[in-house]
């Protein structure tokens, strides 16, 4: 016994829905894009503040704001670096992207970036409820 279905009709539902899904997100990113601007403003001014200061946390009645810090490693010349770990033999300093660690852990060594490797570090705040 077969339970047939108008396949025909499930696609054009499933791409319906897929359509509808896309446009309800989109809305929602439009909407949200003016609040998240403002929070970034925010995190800027407490960011700032953090660094007049010279804290990596300071507590208010509202909350307490501290300072985070993302890592990143990008590759700027993937032949380069590839190349320099190779012949090195750092596989440390490989992920399937460079590891942000120990590209940060060698640049503090050597005093310099391996061949082919932007880092950055950027500071962000959090901010936890009382």
């Amino acid at each position: 016994m077969s339970n047939a279905i108008d396949f025909n009709k499930r696609v054009e539902q499933f791409n319906e829905l897929r359509d509808e899904i896309k446009r309800i997100e989109d809305e929602q990113k439009k909407q949200l894009a003016p609040y998240k601007e403002t929070l970034e403003q925010l995190n800027s001014v407490l960011l700032a503040h953090l660094n007049d200061v010279g804290a990596d946390s300071v507590s208010s009645a509202a909350g307490t704001v501290y300072r985070k810090e993302r890592k990143s490693a990008s590759i700027a010349d993937k032949t380069a670096f590839w190349a320099w770990v190779v012949a090195n033999a750092d596989w440390d300093l490989i992920d399937v992207k460079a590891n942000a660690t120990a590209v940060e852990e060698f640049a503090e060594k050597n005093g310099s970036l391996p061949p082919g490797v932007n880092f950055t570090a950027k500071h962000d705040v959090g901010v936890r409820r009382k």
